[in-house]
């Protein structure tokens, strides 16, 4: 049995709807006060539930690639003999990059490329003019040189990387699936044995329930509050689900 749960992602798996005041307000007029985003998040509710540690090195816009050089430097750098690791796949076009002239990584998506106002940096903690600096370069690197279909290619060999990675040293994982990494495998007929949770019925992603069950910010607060993430209800369920999924007896 494990005594620790990693887990990384994109933002839904840190709850970062709950990062901003006017969400945070919204639920406050209706007695629901938070003070931190991550103690709504679904992983921390399942650490509660199994009393065990949590690791969450989500973020708002995060990539495939972001989610897996993390992985692996928590896996070179710590002992992950009893940790289970929560992959939640991102999808749609996001990549990090290293700016030279910020010194740190960045996470871009489609939203940042289009509006150097757009809040994914700022969400992250950042500066609102970081991205302002280096918006013309990265703009012209990704009107010239990404093609959707390539970058798809490059992450899910990345990710079957990883995986291949988790496998030969026996480290137990799951993976959430919002980045078409399932269709990607159904495609391309190769075996689709990876831990995979699906909700509803198979193979359903986390996204398409959510959206189908009417779990989002905006649906929780009847729209006072346009937020498209995860409210606190989905993220209890989700928690729910991966709690029966660990707790049974064939889980091992």
């Amino acid at each position: 049995m494990f005594n620790k749960i990693y887990v990384n992602g994109g933002s839904q798996c840190i709850a970062a709807g709950f990062i901003w005041n006017n969400v945070k307000d919204v639920y406050k007029e209706n007695g629901v006060v938070i003070n931190n985003h991550l103690e709504f998040s679904y992983p921390y509710i399942l650490s509660e539930k199994l009393n065990v540690e949590l690791v969450n090195e989500g973020s708002p816009g995060g990539s495939i690639s972001r989610m897996i050089r993390k992985t692996y430097d928590y896996i070179f750098n710590n002992d992950v003999s009893n940790t289970l690791f929560i992959l939640e796949v991102p999808p749609g076009w996001r990549e990090e990059y290293f700016s030279l002239e910020l010194n740190r990584y960045v996470n871009m998506t489609i939203g940042n490329i289009l509006s150097a106002d757009d809040e994914t940096d700022t969400a992250c903690g950042h500066s609102g003019k970081d991205l302002h600096k280096i918006h013309k370069n990265i703009t012209n690197y990704f009107y010239n040189f990404i093609d959707d279909k390539v970058e798809l290619e490059k992450n899910m060999f990345h990710l079957l990387g990883l995986l291949s990675y988790l496998k030969l040293n026996n480290i137990k994982y799951l993976i959430i699936d919002t980045g078409d990494f399932h269709t990607y495998l159904y495609r391309r007929k190769q075996p689709l044995n990876y831990n995979f949770v699906w909700f509803d019925v198979e193979p359903m992603p986390m996204w398409d329930w959510i959206n189908k069950n009417n779990l989002k910010i905006v649906n929780e607060t009847n729209g006072l509050s346009r937020d498209e993430h995860m409210g606190i209800e989905g993220n209890k369920l989700v928690a729910e689900k991966l709690f029966k999924i660990i707790s049974n007896e064939n889980f091992k």
